[in-house]
């Protein structure tokens, strides 16, 4: 059998290449930092590093899968939106001001919240919570608990027995830096804030400093001006250095990074590991950034998602869909055309389980895709009910069961012999599709059942009264589709209207607009009995 051409297979078969020329186990590595929300382009490094990883437990081949937190980078900035624990946003100016701790690590800075033991802590967790929820478990690793346990202390001691050279490769790719530059800063015992340090010595680990804070996007953390050493423990490499060191921490067998980074700390980096620390770069793999709803995503613009905002609308599996295709182009995501991707993800599971002996490179991609974001492949093809339809039942019944199943059977999306496992599923999709028409669909997609009918509408369709109670008397009889279709064209004939106008006329009584779902699923939605119900108050 010909091997798989899919990214994540020919990145693994790298890994194993290169594994085991060098005669150990793979490490796969990805990493962030928990400055706020990390939003759904961030993801890219975790599941760029996790489809591999999994293409490999395919093959039974043993690797390690880690995720770096960078809970020691300074605080740069404060977000407009930072969400809490349960992933619900909350406007900044609405907690508790956080702008004296600018410049000082993730680590020592008290969470906004209250509820963890800092800002890193909290917001490590939401995304880690968002990362667990997909299925995917790397091991979590603090790079400020590396610096405490020693484990950058080699490195660092390199940076300074190197520094001539260090200085040379600063200067190369930092024009605002000459070659007595020392790429690292320490911690302020006095203000906590990170600043330049002016010497170092290798002998008693210590850097000395007069701290004069950071640059810091466009501003700048203004340091105390307090004059001392901190032994390197209380400091941190920067990041060109930093990154590097790390690969070295957990010997990176291959490391994915968005095309920011390939053009400046990654071209930055080879020269690190090879010339400074002697150790071989990580394969890479760059990815392109995608568009939401055709934006970049900004907490500016405040169109940042996290991965709890999407699960609320989608079911982890159709979400991780997303991630398996073109990963070197940019792509949209259009929420407020969510089902095109739902129903894109069901043609590929349709792909999946479907008899064809066609085995061309398209199908088997296909396949490739479902299985990567599947936590667990069902033994045949799951019910799954389509994702415009779930919103309508929703919409009308909310999260009743009873409801949904008897407006299912009307329309005969489900039979009686259906498993309970296959009513989860039903029922969970239904609530995300509900989710969505609440939240991102377009209008043509929401609406709201009537349970009175106003004045306005009643005089609006009193020209066609006889018409509608001759319909609402017809429903009550004939249940099926077809029946409520033919009754439609019939009556409408029979009393000389125009079809259009008799459509219109019953969509003003059931939602007080012209327009809606197809009528005679909308009805058998909703319930013959009660759409008739709700007719006859004319």
């Amino acid at each position: 059998m010909a091997e798989s051409l899919f990214w994540a297979d020919q990145i693994a078969r790298e890994i194993v290449e290169r594994s085991e020329r060098e005669k150990r186990m793979p490490n796969i590595k990805c990493q962030q930092t928990p400055s706020g929300a990390k939003h759904i382009g961030n993801l890219n490094d975790v599941i760029r590093a996790y489809f591999p990883y999994k293409a490999l437990q395919e093959k039974k081949k043993k690797a390690t899968f880690v995720h770096t937190t960078d809970d020691r980078d300074p605080l740069k900035d404060i977000p407009l939106r930072l969400p809490d624990l349960e992933g619900v946003w909350h406007e900044t100016k609405n907690l508790k001001d956080m702008r004296p701790y600018l410049g000082m690590p993730l680590c020592r800075i008290p969470d906004p919240f209250g509820c963890c033991k800092s800002w890193s802590g909290h917001f490590t967790k939401v995304w880690m919570d968002g990362v667990y929820s997909l299925g995917i478990m790397p091991e979590l690793h603090s790079v400020n608990k590396l610096y405490q346990e020693g484990k950058f202390e080699p490195y660092i001691k390199i940076v300074f027995d190197k520094r001539k050279k260090v200085g040379e490769i600063v200067a190369k790719f930092q024009r605002t830096k000459d070659i007595d530059y020392i790429p690292f800063d320490a911690i302020c015992p006095n203000c906590g804030r990170l600043t330049n340090v002016d010497s170092f010595d290798i002998k008693s680990k210590k850097v000395s400093f007069v701290c004069g804070g950071k640059a810091i996007k466009t501003k700048r953390a203004e340091g105390c001006g307090f004059k001392g050493d901190v032994p390197w423990v209380e400091g941190k490499l920067q990041w060109r250095f930093e990154w590097p060191a790390l690969w070295g921490i957990f010997r990176t067998t291959y490391e994915p990074f968005g095309k920011d980074h390939y053009e400046g700390s990654w071209k930055s980096g080879i020269e690190i590991a090879k010339e400074i620390y002697e150790i071989e770069p990580p394969i890479p793999f760059v990815y392109e950034f995608f568009l939401v709803n055709n934006q970049k995503m900004s907490a500016s613009v405040g169109n940042v998602y996290i991965v709890q905002d999407m699960l609320r609308i989608m079911e982890p599996e159709v979400f991780l869909y997303f991630y398996t295709k073109k990963p070197g182009k940019q792509r949209n995501l259009d929420l407020a055309n969510i089902n095109l991707l739902v129903e894109d993800f069901e043609n590929a599971e349709k792909t999946y389980f479907s008899d064809s002996k066609a085995n061309t490179r398209e199908v088997e991609n296909i396949k490739r895709s479902y299985e990567m974001c599947m936590k667990d492949i069902p033994k045949k093809n799951p019910v799954r009910i389509p994702y415009i339809y779930a919103s309508m039942i929703y919409q009308c019944h909310g999260e009743s069961t009873e409801r949904i199943i008897e407006a299912l059977k009307s329309t005969g999306h489900i039979g009686d012999g259906i498993s309970k496992q296959d009513i989860e599923r039903i029922k969970t999709r239904i609530r995300l599709a509900g989710n969505w028409a609440n939240t991102f669909a377009d209008e043509r997609y929401r609406f709201g059942l009537k349970e009175t009918i106003s004045d306005t509408v009643r005089r609006d369709v009193s020209k066609y009264r006889k018409a509608l109670l001759e319909f609402a008397g017809l429903i009550e009889k004939k249940a099926a589709e077809k029946d409520i279709e033919n009754a439609c064209w019939d009556i409408s004939n029979k009393n000389n209207m125009k079809p259009k106008e008799f459509f219109e006329s019953i969509y003003l009584v059931l939602l007080g607009k012209k327009q809606g779902p197809r009528l005679a699923p909308f009805i058998l939605t909703i319930g013959p009995k009660r759409v008739s119900e709700l007719l006859r108050q004319i």
